[in-house]
């Protein structure tokens, strides 16, 4: 009798312990996976013409229409679309999870809140233009996000 109780203590021990050993590897496995997130998006929007079309918006004055940034930008339009696809992108990582909010705003939350101050208008107008109310719906959310947590530091 003693070593079937015995038995039963020691499966019982190895099985409370593959269980916390378990929820370890999955803690683990968890902040891996925030750390690559976090690296991947500092490593990812550097490029060059990333940079050359965060300048560009910067230097836009605010207010501007559509048909005004697009004289004023002329063939470098595209810079514009690939920040405001990387705004949009991250803002969808950001609402699933795959990013933080803290990282994001850590890294970009100036240049995202001034890229939609001044491309509100463009996008208002390609959304007419186009009839597509969600364009660039992800990159006005987390502009929106971004001006939120400013405002409750």
């Amino acid at each position: 009798m003693e070593l079937n109780l015995v038995l039963e203590v020691i499966s019982t021990v190895a099985v409370i312990i593959g269980i916390v050993f378990g929820l370890n590897q999955l803690r683990q496995y968890r902040l891996s996976r925030k750390r690559n997130s976090a690296q991947h998006l500092l490593n990812s929007y550097t490029s060059s013409e990333y940079v050359k079309g965060i300048w560009i918006i910067l230097s836009l004055p605010d207010g501007l229409t559509k048909k005004e940034i697009e004289e004023r930008v002329g063939e470098e339009i595209n810079l514009i679309y690939l920040v405001m696809s990387t705004w949009e992108s991250i803002g969808i990582l950001v609402f699933h999870h795959e990013f933080t909010m803290d990282i994001v705003d850590d890294a970009y939350s100036g240049p995202i809140v001034v890229s939609w101050q001044k491309l509100e208008l463009y996008v208002t107008e390609m959304r007419k233009e186009h009839q597509r109310e969600t364009m660039f719906e992800w990159f006005q959310w987390l502009a929106d996000r971004m001006r939120d947590r400013e405002q409750t530091r």
